[in-house]
């Protein structure tokens, strides 16, 4: 069998590489590279093809080869400005509770900005609790009896000026016009019960993007990767072995 393709992971808002701890317990041994969505907020393209040289040189291919990203919340926003804007670095797509647009739009689906300001302000005055806040938001779906405490030794070890930059780029994006231009094969996972991003962000990515499946997850919350990582590694394994075997034919 050819060489596994590389996979480039990226966490979401607050959380760091070990938010994919039991996704990649689960995950056959596959070439994988962390991009921290911290160093990618104002060049996700050049960000994502860093981390791709690294996956690729565990891989055995070449610098530039196009690698599987996933990318969850934020993350997951930052591996789709990545495809869009470096189709050739892309070769396949996962996006795990991603929000085209975070704010509510004109139908009034999304967050409200005054509650992701208010997020914002709170970061100054205490960090610790708006992150732990957030976290119980984000968890509060969860029907597989995870056991919250876990989530605080996934988070990265980032300033309250870093966790603002990443609500600020979230309070700013909006990909819905340039969803037509995703060329990579796109599967989208979304909790049924996301208290975060709702089902409906899973939709237009359904509606937009040219070649999309959704995979809902019933009982599902805004953490996958933490609750449902099984499922999140069958997904990527899936993509890597098909790749393979295309390779080989």
């Amino acid at each position: 069998m050819s060489a596994a393709p590389g996979i480039v992971l990226c966490s979401g808002w607050s959380s760091g590489p070990a938010a994919w701890t039991g996704v990649l317990d689960a995950l056959p041994a596959l070439p994988v590279a962390h991009l921290d969505w911290w160093t990618a907020l104002a060049d996700p393209a050049d960000a994502l093809k860093a981390a791709a040289a690294r996956a690729n040189a565990a891989a055995g291919r070449a610098p530039d080869a196009p690698v599987i990203a996933v990318g969850w919340s934020l993350g997951g926003q930052i591996a789709l400005r990545a495809a869009i804007d470096a189709p050739e670095a892309v070769s396949d797509l996962v996006l795990i509770a991603t929000p085209v647009r975070l704010l509510a739009d004109e139908t009034g689906l999304g967050t409200d900005p005054a509650a992701l300001r208010a997020m914002r302000q709170g970061l100054r005055r205490d960090a610790a609790g708006i992150v732990k806040a957030f976290w119980g938001e984000a968890l509060a779906g969860d029907r597989t009896g995870y056991d919250h405490d876990e989530v605080f030794a996934t988070l990265a070890d980032v300033d309250a000026k870093t966790l603002d930059a990443g609500l600020a780029a979230l309070e700013k994006t909006d990909l819905r016009r340039r969803l037509p231009q995703v060329a990579a094969p796109t599967v989208v996972l979304q909790g049924d019960d996301d208290r975060i991003v709702g089902v409906h962000a899973a939709q237009q990515l359904n509606d937009g993007v040219p070649t999309c499946a959704v995979l809902a997850v019933a009982g599902g919350s805004h953490a996958l990767p933490l609750t449902h990582p099984r499922m999140v590694a069958e997904v990527i394994a899936a993509l890597a072995n098909a790749q393979s075997g295309e390779a080989d034919r």
